[in-house]
């Protein structure tokens, strides 16, 4: 693959090395977001600076594949763990993702949760004639999974893994629902852009990959670091090279 890239950090401690690494930067302002088109190392890259959350995360790689058509997209930044296993600066690489704000109770006090997607993606069941909500997972692409897996054999601060990054608007402390979501749905981390982006993705058929650095980790009372945030830049560059 020697297309455009486009790579997206939803804050600014999560694009400040990508953006100091560009070459002949050129700076674009699509409604509220700020893209940065440029070249590093003879590849030629989009970066995307999204804002925090889905819905902006959405709009934001919309927009990008419609102005700057990349070939692919990945979605990095930071996130908070789910698998206790997990421990800062380890690196999750998106097997798949999940909309983790995505589900319904019963009417009745329960303490199990069923999970259901976006009204567009209800599944038909001709057995009974109804729409029923489908637990969606978008799968990371394969060919940026296996750039990602060649680039983690030089990764020295941590674990890299293949997992499952749950996405929403959240910012979720308490173990036991940590643990809830790791057990039932196999979530390996918690963040708020992966799944969104994907879906668009899907939707434009352009592959995608979501990296995320563990920047907190409550089972081992370890506190959101910064720092991960630019460990982890520098990480999908290292992917960057290996696509």
């Amino acid at each position: 693959m020697d297309k455009k890239i486009m790579i997206e950090g939803a804050m600014d401690m999560e694009t400040k090395v990508l953006l100091e690494v560009l070459e002949q930067p050129q700076e674009y302002l699509l409604g509220t977001w700020k893209f940065v088109e440029g070249r590093y190392r003879e590849r030629p890259l989009v970066v995307a600076v999204t804002s925090i959350g889905a819905a902006n995360a959405a709009a934001a790689t919309a927009l990008g594949i419609e102005r700057f058509k990349p070939a692919a997209v990945i979605s990095q930044g930071t996130a908070g763990a789910h698998d206790p296993g997990l421990h800062v600066f380890d690196i999750v690489l998106g097997k798949q993702s999940f909309d983790a704000s995505s589900y319904r109770t019963a009417q009745e006090d329960r303490a199990d949760w069923e999970h259901m997607e976006l009204m567009g993606t209800y599944g038909y069941a001709p057995a009974s004639g109804e729409f029923v909500p489908q637990a969606v997972y978008y799968p990371g692409d394969k060919r940026l999974l296996g750039a990602a897996h060649k680039a983690a054999a030089g990764y020295l601060r941590g674990r890299v893994v293949d997992g499952c990054i749950a996405s929403c608007n959240t910012w979720n402390r308490q173990k036991e629902r940590l643990q809830y979501l790791h057990d039932r749905f196999g979530s390996s981390c918690e963040e708020m852009e992966v799944h969104s982006a994907a879906q668009i993705c899907r939707q434009y058929a352009i592959p995608f990959l979501g990296i995320r650095m563990i920047s907190n980790a409550e089972f081992h009372a370890e506190e959101f670091q910064p720092d991960t945030a630019k460990v982890c830049q520098e990480f999908v560059l290292s992917v960057v090279q290996q696509i």
